[in-house]
């Protein structure tokens, strides 16, 4: 067998190293399966890879070409490419235009199949081109100057599979459960053939087998397509817009989540409990949610939305507010930290004079926290003054002392962003970036959501990292829209764009003098 085996290998070239060198089964049967695959192709030619179809053996072979490891990028100059260019491109190869400056705008004018999707991504002074399947697109480009220029793109496939067998395996691997094989077939099929017909059952067959198995990256993937690319009726799209929110919470895309139910309430009223909902649970407070907040205790009031309402004025500092709704509420815990911070003594004894046993015992755990805190704050003050006096090793000495405490996990992420905001203020931009990475957003008093989100933006600005700091911004900008500090994200987002646009400027300048 052994000699059979490497005759055929010789005779039809099958490039495997030396066969003479495997010594054990194990090495022999890895050989055998390599042999079976290259012989396979060699039978099969480019219209038909395996004489017996796609089978789990050879998949990885096809997935290979479709999903390489390592995309290869093909680079152009924008500039210097002729109009009617045509541009050839392998499954493993990726398009990316430099010098774009002189795009005003563009366009897909024709396509091989109509469910291919182009997408394209400006990053910096380049543009990225993905094309989603086999085929050949033409673009058109119109430059600044009114001139345009068309370009095909032709992106090619070395080996071709038959549908029949791609669309078998589909049927097959949801009949068996298998999930991954039918996902990988799933992935040929959208590539190669863009417009079968077969693409939405598989779709509707893959997210039921991959929410069963809990793989909701997957789950998250094709509830998006579904939903955006098929007419579907009401109930079914309702069906998948709950699989695909399922899908985001399972997986912590908490940003992703309520973005999406933002746009569904605008959309759908029956959404906005839902919004309202999420935006308390996860602490956010964009200007929407608020508003949904503020209406609805006009309709029906209930602790929960009057807490957060409490919450969202407490961390701007509006006390009046945030006591007239923690009162609402009957939160005797906030009330007794309102009272505390604002030294409103006779209130705060009136208030455990009012109080049952159990709100009591709650009362004096929230005096013993905030004490504990205003202990800290004299390590910090003194931290403080340290640094104004220019004596930066005892201020951190004082910060890490109060690390070193045995305090919660919320009040260590308040110390780590007094550091942060410590050395942002000495233009010690580097240790401002390692303490704010330590701190934990989840526990942070809600005080210093918004600081946090401005002075992460602060940071990245000074150590031009414009795109960390323009995310920064704009979840500030998101979250806090009516505030000091959202406004000033707001000139600074402005000012990361002209940066931007002032260097890709000079960048092409100086590449045309050169």
């Amino acid at each position: 067998m052994k000699k059979l085996i490497l005759f055929v290998t010789i005779l039809l070239g099958v490039s495997i190293g030396s066969y003479g060198a495997v010594d054990n089964s194990k090495k022999i049967d890895e050989v055998n399966k390599k042999i079976i695959k290259e012989l396979s192709l060699f039978y099969g030619g480019y219209e038909k890879i395996y004489s017996h179809g796609i089978n789990r053996q050879n998949i990885a072979f096809l997935l290979g070409e479709v999903e390489p490891s390592g995309a290869k990028k093909v680079e152009y100059d924008f500039e210097t490419i002729p109009n009617g260019e045509v541009i050839s491109l392998g499954l493993d190869e990726k398009i990316e235009f430099k010098n774009i400056s002189q795009i005003k705008k563009l366009k897909v004018v024709e396509k091989t199949h109509k469910n291919s999707l182009v997408d394209l991504k400006k990053e910096g002074e380049n543009l990225r081109i993905t094309f989603s399947s086999v085929g050949e697109y033409k673009l058109s480009f119109t430059e600044k100057n009114q001139m345009i220029k068309e370009i095909i793109f032709k992106k090619i496939a070395k080996y071709q599979p038959f549908p029949e067998d791609i669309e078998k395996n589909i049927e097959d691997s949801y009949n068996d459960g298998d999930f991954k094989f039918l996902n990988e077939n799933l992935l040929l099929l959208k590539t190669f053939f863009p417009d079968s017909e077969e693409i939405e059952k598989g779709l509707f067959y893959a997210l039921e087998l991959n929410e069963k198995n809990k793989n909701y990256d997957a789950v998250r993937n094709i509830s998006k397509i579904l939903v955006s690319k098929y007419r579907l009726d009401d109930e079914k799209k309702e069906e998948i817009i709950e699989i695909y929110l399922n899908a985001l919470k399972k997986l912590g895309e908490t940003e992703e989540y309520l973005e999406f139910l933002e746009r569904l309430s605008a959309y759908d009223k029956k959404y906005e409990s839902e919004y309202l909902d999420a935006s308390i649970n996860y602490k956010n407070y964009s200007l929407g949610a608020v508003k949904l907040a503020e209406t609805q205790i006009l309709i029906e009031s209930s602790p929960k939305v009057t807490n957060y309402l409490g919450d969202y004025y407490h961390q701007l500092k509006d006390y009046n507010k945030a006591r007239n709704y923690y009162k609402t509420g009957e939160n005797f815990e906030k009330l007794a930290l309102i009272y505390l911070e604002t030294g409103d003594k006779v209130s705060y004894e009136n208030l455990k004079s009012e109080a049952d046993p159990e709100q009591i015992d709650k009362i004096k755990k929230i005096e013993i926290k905030y004490l504990e805190r205003k202990k800290l704050e004299k390590y910090i003050g003194n931290a403080e003054k340290y640094t104004r006096e220019g004596r930066l090793q005892e201020a951190e000495l004082y910060y890490k002392r109060s690390l070193e405490k045995d305090i919660s996990s919320d009040l260590k992420s308040n110390i780590y962003y007094k550091l942060a905001d410590l050395y942002y203020n000495l233009d010690e931009f580097e240790l401002a970036e390692k303490n704010l990475k330590s701190i934990d957003i989840k526990v942070l008093d809600e005080e210093f959501f918004g600081g946090y989100y401005y002075l992460g933006g602060m940071i990245y600005y000074n150590l031009e990292n414009y795109h960390e700091s323009s995310g920064y911004f704009k979840t500030l900008i998101k979250k806090f829209p009516n505030t000091t500090l959202s406004n000033r994200g707001r000139i600074y987002i402005l000012k990361i764009e002209k940066i931007n646009k002032n260097k890709l400027e000079k960048e092409v300048e100086y590449e045309s003098n050169s």
